[in-house]
């Protein structure tokens, strides 16, 4: 295919995509946010090239440009675009609604940003019930890793999947350098400590805390290039580390599981049709 980047495609490409069979959409969920030495979007190119890459691998298209969600704590910057979870939820119920009236069947939605966890899987949910088409929420951060569910992820150096993220998605250029700056990485303050105890405590009861820093500051962090040797080698091993997550994604064996339990879901919704969304 010339491009799986469904924003991409022409007309006809994706009603080739789908008269082939393909069902399958990648669609990246970003947020526009402070984020230390950082571009504000991130955390929504780093979903876009996971979506290109799980695309490419499962015969699916990604979805692009969708930026503004939920931010959670980092409202308090000018830089910072909020938006509600019930917006964020509406939003996404007319575009997969559309999508499934297009013929697209498995959705799965990426996030690189914690708190998308309100928005997205309540949608998930919701959307399963009306439509009896089960979205998948796969959080960037867990992609192709291997964990314990009761310890959590293993440790790791995580920031270099941002950088590798904007080489995937041709973007380098907006990555700042700064040839006379004598730090290598943004400063990252501590959160304020009344909402550290409470966040804290609050999890530990599987509780999520709806955050307010009290500085930007406090999100954030980043590498400082200094020249642009130094952002491509950043860059491409941040690439690597993508694409080594995205080969050990077990995401055409989900695929496969998802279509299988949508169909499981069709007959329990025939067998109990009390339990259909009024």
């Amino acid at each position: 295919m010339r491009t799986r980047i469904y924003n991409k495609m022409t007309e006809k490409e994706v009603e080739d995509y789908l008269a082939r069979g393909g069902d399958t959409m990648f669609l990246a969920i970003g947020v526009v946010e402070c984020h230390g030495a950082l571009p504000i979007d991130c955390e929504t190119v780093a979903p876009e090239a996971y979506a290109k890459l799980l695309a490419e691998k499962a015969d699916g298209l990604a979805m692009i440009n969708m930026p503004y969600f939920y931010p959670g704590g980092t409202n308090i910057s000018n830089a910072t675009i909020q938006m509600s979870v019930r917006g964020g939820i509406d939003y996404l119920m007319q575009i997969c609604h559309s999508l499934v009236d297009q013929g697209f069947k498995r959705l799965f939605l990426i996030s690189g940003h914690g708190p998308s966890v309100c928005t997205i899987d309540a949608f998930c949910v919701d959307f399963m019930a009306e439509t009896l088409i089960h979205p998948c929420h796969l959080m960037s951060m867990f992609i192709g890793r291997d964990f314990d569910i009761n310890k959590g992820l293993p440790g790791g150096n995580e920031d270099y999947m941002l950088y590798g993220a904007y080489k995937i998605m041709g973007q380098m250029e907006y990555l700042p350098i700064v040839p006379d700056s004598e730090e290598t990485s943004a400063v990252r303050s501590e959160v304020d400590p009344v909402m550290d105890r409470f966040s804290k405590l609050y999890a530990a009861n599987r509780g999520f805390t709806a955050q307010v820093y009290s500085d930007p500051s406090q999100h954030g962090g980043g590498i400082i290039f200094r020249s642009e040797e130094e952002r491509l080698e950043i860059c491409t091993k941040g690439e690597e580390q993508m694409r080594s997550r995205v080969d050990n994604c077990n995401i055409i064996e989900l695929k496969e599981a998802l279509g299988e339990y949508q169909d499981y879901i069709q007959r329990m919704y025939e067998k109990y049709p009390r339990i259909k969304a009024k």
